[in-house]
C-alpha cells in the first residue's frame, strides 16, 4: 500500500469511531506523516512519532480493557458473595 492509502485508512477510522483517543491519534498520524511528506520532519523522527503514537493507543487500548476486567470481576465477585449466602 502506498501513503495515502494508509492516510486513507487512519481518516477511515477516524470517522468510524466515536472514540476520540482513536480519532486524535488517528488525527496525529496523518498530521506527522504530512510532515514527513513536506520534509519537516527527519525519517527518524518520524519513526519514532509514530512508535509513540502506537505505544500510547496501547496504553489506552489496555486501560479500556482494564475498566471492563474491573467491571467484569465485580460482577463475578458479587455472584459469588451471593450464590455464598445461599
Amino acid at each position: 500500500m502506498s501513503i495515502e492509502q494508509y492516510q486513507l485508512q487512519l481518516e477511515s477510522a477516524c470517522s468510524r469511531s466515536q472514540d476520540l483517543d482513536v480519532q486524535t491519534t488517528a488525527q496525529q498520524a496523518n498530521q506527522y506523516t504530512e510532515m514527513f511528506k513536506t520534509g519537516q520532519i527527519s525519517k527518524e523522527e518520524y519513526l519514532q512519532t509514530l512508535a509513540d503514537l502506537q505505544r500510547i493507543a496501547m496504553i489506552h487500548r489496555t486501560m479500556d480493557n482494564m475498566e471492563t476486567m474491573e467491571y467484569l470481576n465485580s460482577a463475578i465477585t458479587g455472584l459469588i458473595s451471593l450464590a455464598s449466602l445461599v
